[in-house]
């Protein structure tokens, strides 16, 4: 299956079935909770959605900044990818870390510590992540390491890729998105990976995909993707993510404009492909 920027599924192992700074908002402290990769059955909360952060220090920076606006969010959870393509890991990788966010291996941060998973990855992307490993030192590079493949929080399950394969596939077709329905029985999956935001459910024995700014109803059982904040891929270049609300059975997309010529300009000063900054104006 061929990915919005036509390069096969981008980065990684062919999914199954087919494919001027700005001070921070007053920083809030989040339940981290308990965090050991498997399962963790408190309470639901409202909860924000990262994935897919790549880097990207200016996206990151600006859905903080949303963030901080938001005083009924109770936890942010982060579904993988802290790292690669962009040009600023540490500072990313230690605001999600020292933040205590509950976060997820993704094919990214694990191409970090596992050479063999650079195979997989296309010249761009790989060239980042070598690039990424020299500017991390040990500490950080374990921090990758021991990130869990998956988790539960309120009764849902967390992946990066999928049920299915939690590292590397990828949910972008009804086939894919129908399979892995199938293994998640009557619970929400939130997943990141493809950079798409959007949720996959069943609508009167009909797969449906739902997206939307704002809030959507969500039952159970659904894939839930938040999108990407650092390289969104569905045509709109803002960063996004997203707010569970269990209570009232919502999921809320948001969409955060940041300043993408710092971002870019960070990529080609940092000698990383110009073909990653330029990406970052097209959401492609």
């Amino acid at each position: 299956m061929a990915t919005a920027d036509g390069h096969g599924t981008d980065s990684t192992v062919p999914a199954r079935g087919g494919p001027g700074e700005r001070p921070l908002a007053p920083s809030r402290k989040f339940n981290s909770g308990h965090w050991v990769g498997f399962s963790t059955r408190e309470r639901p909360v409202r909860t924000a959605f990262l994935s897919d952060i790549h880097s990207n220090w200016p996206a990151l920076e600006a859905v903080l900044e949303d963030l901080g606006g938001l005083p009924e969010v109770e936890q942010v959870i982060c579904l993988g990818d802290v790292v690669g393509y962009g040009a600023d890991p540490v500072r990313c990788l230690d605001h999600v870390r020292g933040s205590g966010w509950p976060t997820l291996v993704g094919n990214h941060d694990r191409a970090c510590t596992d050479a063999a998973v650079l195979g997989w990855f296309n010249a761009d992307a790989a060239s980042a992540i070598r690039w990424t490993i020299e500017q991390l030192d040990g500490e950080r590079l374990g921090w990758l390491r021991d990130l869990p493949e998956r988790s539960e929080r309120g009764g849902a399950l967390l992946v990066h890729g999928s049920p299915r394969d939690p590292i590397y596939e990828y949910i972008l077709d009804p086939y894919t998105a129908l399979e892995n329905l199938q293994l998640v029985g009557e619970r929400l999956c939130f997943h990141g990976h493809t950079h798409v935001p959007g949720v996959f459910h069943v609508e009167q024995e009909d797969l449906a995909h739902d997206y939307d700014l704002g809030a959507i109803e969500l039952r159970a059982p659904a894939l839930v993707n938040p999108g990407s904040v650092g390289q969104p891929r569905d045509g709109d270049p803002d960063a996004s993510y997203g707010l569970w609300d269990p209570e009232h059975g919502t999921f809320e997309f948001r969409r955060i404009p940041y300043d993408r010529d710092r971002a870019k300009r960070a990529i080609i000063e940092a000698g990383l492909p110009g073909r990653l900054a330029a990406r970052l104006d097209f959401g492609r």
